[in-house]
């Protein structure tokens, strides 16, 4: 919870900076380290919430094995992007 309250302030701090101010405050290690925990938790959680309805609602093992492994990856697929951003916004 601490982390979405921080997330909203940082959303509107970022409303009254231009946008080489919102660059700046963003390549700071503090942000990317925010950015990062907020989308590991926010992949954790997800995973968890999709694996239980899998469980639920999938009862064939094939399908159930097949879909976990499309679910990692898109999740390896996000975090890959945000971590590609990241560094992209460090070398700006």
């Amino acid at each position: 919870m601490p982390l979405i309250i921080y997330l909203f302030y940082k959303v509107y701090e970022f409303t009254r900076l231009s946008y080489d101010g919102i660059l700046e405050d963003l390549s700071s290690s503090r942000s990317i380290g925010f950015i990062l925990i907020f989308t590991i938790l926010g992949l954790i959680h997800m995973k968890v919430g999709v694996n239980e309805i899998l469980e639920d609602y999938v009862h064939d093992g094939f399908y159930r094995k097949l879909f976990q492994t499309l679910i990692f990856a898109f999740f390896l697929f996000i975090l890959i992007f945000v971590c590609l951003s990241l560094l992209l916004i460090l070398l700006s």
